[in-house]
């Protein structure tokens, strides 16, 4: 094998193919939910999202904010927790840009109509 065929080889061996795509997951963050009493319904702008308590994951910026599509554009973030008959209520309020609490209690006095106190 003459010498410039086989160096070509070796060269062709050592040689490593295109680097393999990285894809970076898109950054999310979570949300624990807790309210007092337990079991409130928890929406997110208007959209059910579960009772309490739970935990959320949502997209956000590598920072940790809320994100535009959330606000659609600039108008704000509303979560709103509420009684399973809607008779008490409370809400948070974030704007797009805005740091994405890691834990959120309601208190919706309302909820308590029902409970049982020996």
């Amino acid at each position: 094998m003459p010498r410039g065929l086989l160096f070509t080889l070796l060269l062709a061996a050592c040689a490593s193919g295109p680097e393999p795509e990285v894809r970076v997951a898109d950054p999310v963050k979570t949300i624990v939910i807790r309210s007092w009493p337990s079991g409130l319904v928890i929406e997110l702008n208007g959209e059910y999202i579960g009772t309490t308590p739970l935990e959320l994951v949502v997209n956000s910026t590598r920072s940790g904010n809320w994100t535009a599509d959330f606000g659609r554009g600039f108008s704000p973030i509303i979560m709103r927790a509420s009684t399973p008959d809607t008779s008490g209520w409370e809400q948070k309020l974030w704007y797009p840009g805005d740091r994405i609490p890691s834990r959120l209690l309601f208190r919706v006095p309302g909820g308590v109509k029902g409970l049982v106190v020996n």
